[in-house]
Formats: C-alpha cells, sequence, structure tokens
C-alpha cells in the first residue's frame, strides 16, 4: 500500500516539475487524482501505444479525471473532490489559482487543515512572478550554467531538466513535512516553492565560495575545483572518468599505474600542492593511463579502491549490472501502452519499499471511480461524461504553465 496510502492528493500540475513532485508522492501509495482538461491533447512524441513516453514515466500511479473548472456544474465537482482531499499540488503561473476559485486562501476557509504545494517558476511573491519559466530560463537565471560546461567555452544547459526534477524533488520533500506536521498540529499548510530559489540552493558550493570569498567560479569542464586528478582520462582505446580526492587515494592510484616516483614528488605528494599544479598532475596521469586499455584499467582501479568509470549512455546504463540487481528498471502496464518499462524508485525501504506496477492512466480512466467516492449517482456521472462529450471547449487562461 505504500506509506503516504491514507493521503488524497489532487493534482493540478503539467510539465515535469509538478508531475516528479506528484510521482513521488504516487509512488509512495498516495492516491494521487489528476485534474485534466476534457480536450486535453496529447503533446509532441514520441509515443507508446498513442500516449507520449515522458508522460509514461512521470504520470505513473496516478489516476485521471476529467473536469473544466470553467463550467459551474463541474467547478462545484471539483470543489467536492478538493473537499475529500488532504493535499493539492498545482505549478499553475501564479494567479491562476485566484481566477479558478481554487487558491490556498479560498480553499483553506473550505478545509483549514489542507496541504497545498504551489511550484512555479519565481514564486508567488517575487517580482517576476508573471514571467513564464521554463527549465532552461532557471537554469540560466541561478548561475547553474555558468558553471557547466567545458573551460574557456558558452555556458550549456544541463542534459536533463534539472531545475524542473529538483523542484519536484523537493516539493515532494515539503509536503510529506507538511504531511507530518499536520499529524503533530492538526494545522493545513501552504508551500510556494519556487524553481529559481531551488536551482541557486542546488549550487551550494560555487554560492557559498562567492559571498565567502567573493570568488566567481566559473566553467572547468568536468574538473573538480579542489580535487586533483578529477575528469575524463584517455586510455588506449577510449576515455574514461577518474576520481581522486585525497591524498592516499592518490598514492592507491600510482601503484596501480605503476608510477610509484610520483608520490613524493613535491608537486603532487599532497592535496593542496597537486591543485597547484593541476595541470602538471593530469599530463603525468594521462601519460600512464593511455598505455591501458579501458576495461583492463577499470578492473585494476576498481580493485585498488579508486573510484573510476566509462561514461555510459542511456542504453548502456539500462544494462548497468547494479541499476539492474536494485531493481531501478520496473515493468509497469497501460491500458494503450501495454507493458512497458521505466525507472524504479531509488527508495529502498526495509518496509513499506514502493512497489510499483501501475503506468501512466488514459485520459478520464478514473472519472467513475473517483465521482462515485464523493457520492455522485451512476446518472450524475453519466449525464456529466455524456456533457463532457458534446462540450469541447476549455479556456485558455487556464493552461498550465
Amino acid at each position: 500500500m505504500g506509506m503516504l496510502s491514507n493521503y488524497r492528493v489532487i493534482d493540478f500540475t503539467n510539465f515535469v516539475s509538478g508531475p516528479t513532485c506528484t510521482r513521488l508522492l504516487a509512488d509512495m501509495g498516495a492516491e494521487v487524482i489528476r485534474i485534466e482538461r476534457p480536450d486535453k491533447k496529447k503533446g509532441s512524441g514520441p509515443y507508446l501505444g498513442g500516449e507520449r513516453t515522458v508522460d509514461l514515466g512521470l504520470m505513473r500511479g496516478k489516476k485521471s479525471v476529467t473536469l473544466n473548472a470553467k463550467d459551474s456544474e463541474e467547478h462545484e465537482i471539483l470543489m467536492k473532490l478538493i473537499k475529500s482531499a488532504d493535499v493539492i499540488v498545482e505549478n499553475f503561473r501564479p494567479g491562476v489559482t485566484k481566477r479558478m476559485g481554487i487558491d490556498y486562501e479560498t480553499i483553506a476557509k473550505i478545509k483549514p487543515d489542507i496541504i497545498y504545494t504551489s511550484i512555479s517558476g519565481f514564486g508567488q511573491t517575487s517580482p517576476y512572478k508573471g514571467r513564464g519559466a521554463f527549465d532552461i530560463i532557471i537554469q540560466a537565471m541561478s548561475g547553474f550554467m555558468s558553471v557547466t560546461g567545458e573551460r574557456g567555452r558558452k555556458p550549456v544547459r544541463a542534459g536533463i531538466s534539472v531545475a524542473d526534477i529538483c523542484s519536484g524533488i523537493e516539493a515532494a520533500f515539503g509536503t510529506a513535512c507538511m504531511l507530518l506536521d499536520r499529524e503533530k498540529t492538526g494545522r493545513g499548510n501552504h508551500l510556494d516553492l519556487a524553481m529559481l530559489d531551488t536551482l541557486f540552493a542546488t549550487c551550494n558550493n560555487p554560492v557559498t565560495q562567492y559571498l565567502c570569498s567573493g570568488k566567481v567560479a566559473t566553467r572547468i569542464g568536468n574538473e573538480h575545483p579542489q580535487d586533483v586528478p578529477w575528469g575524463d582520462f584517455p586510455t588506449a582505446d577510449g576515455s574514461f572518468i577518474l576520481a581522486v580526492g585525497r591524498t592516499n587515494t592518490y598514492r592507491d592510484l600510482c601503484k596501480v599505474l605503476h608510477c610509484e616516483q610520483y608520490i613524493d614528488d613535491p608537486r603532487f605528494c599532497n592535496d593542496e600542492v597537486r591543485l597547484i599544479n593541476k595541470q602538471a598532475c593530469h599530463e603525468m596521469v594521462a601519460s600512464y593511463t593511455s598505455k591501458w586499455k579501458t576495461a583492463d584499467l577499470i578492473d585494476a582501479l576498481n580493485k585498488g579502491g579508486i573510484p573510476c568509470a566509462t561514461v555510459n549512455t542511456i542504453d548502456e546504463a539500462c544494462k548497468d549490472e547494479s541499476l539492474i540487481a536494485r531493481n531501478m528498471i520496473v515493468t509497469l502496464t497501460h491500458k494503450t501502452a501495454g507493458t512497458y518499462q521505466a525507472p524504479g524508485s531509488p527508495l529502498k525501504f526495509e518496509h513499506d519499499a514502493p512497489h510499483l506496477t501501475k503506468g501512466t492512466p488514459i485520459l478520464g480512466e478514473n472519472n467513475r471511480e473517483v465521482f462515485a467516492s464523493i457520492g455522485m449517482t451512476k446518472e450524475e456521472i453519466d449525464a456529466l461524461l455524456e456533457k463532457q462529450k458534446k462540450v469541447r471547449t476549455f479556456f485558455p487562461e487556464y493552461a498550465m504553465d
């Protein structure tokens, strides 16, 4: 059932940040009910069985209900559904929920113990709250992008939507904290989470360095600002990643590479001098790693307790022995896409660990079940669904940002 199995979550989210939050709640057993437009159009592909593959991962384990919040009759049903819930999660642009009549202040008057999570680009109180925000915008504004990329070349975005994903994780954590606090105090709460705040906080090391010393971090590619040798190094048939954090590990590295003469070299013998002589140290290490075949070197370094890795492509990562052993690829089922696989949960508890089997719902799949749970009769549900078939308008100001 999961640790959160007694909680009902109303999900007004779209794109990545909000759905990441509610996916984590669903993984832990919460009943997550997505409120979706009756005329919702699918976004861009790729697709599997008519469903977007991104949705097959992000929306797993949830339920789907179709309601038009602008329609007075359907808004009344929505409010009944909200009254039955423990949590609301939304990632509209600030101001949209007020126009919809489902903002925190309005809901708290009728349900004082509601747990309400708002995710937006800049937060409800920011002078930028009216601006649009996508992941790449937040990566740029937060400083994250300025330290991402190779030395001397232009900034680049991370290869995944790191601002969205980190915000979703923080939001899920904050939601769980509010639920725990409600168990102790009985009070509701509102989390106002900004993607810009989140990614700025994620840049903890370079931000703290600047605030304490005035030194502005720059792009250094795969190198480390303090530890040497660190980064990508050549082999006889390719390259690999090496991470040496302390002098004792450096000594072990020299033994594996058969260059013990450099252990006590005054340029490399401790952490401080290796940092000063980073380029020379990297060149020395590269001259030895380039004599090895990658597989042989990785094997020797692992036996020597030295952190290293090849750079896996996604298909190679999906075959990784550790990820398979840790059940990080799960098999899910979907009404039209059939059986498919997706990343599992990294939360490995001794008790009540996530057991993931249910895939993404199709649009409106759970209408009858959910509407019946708030007291609607079969006739009322039939009439509502017939009405939704005929009326396919939804109002653009409620488009999720």
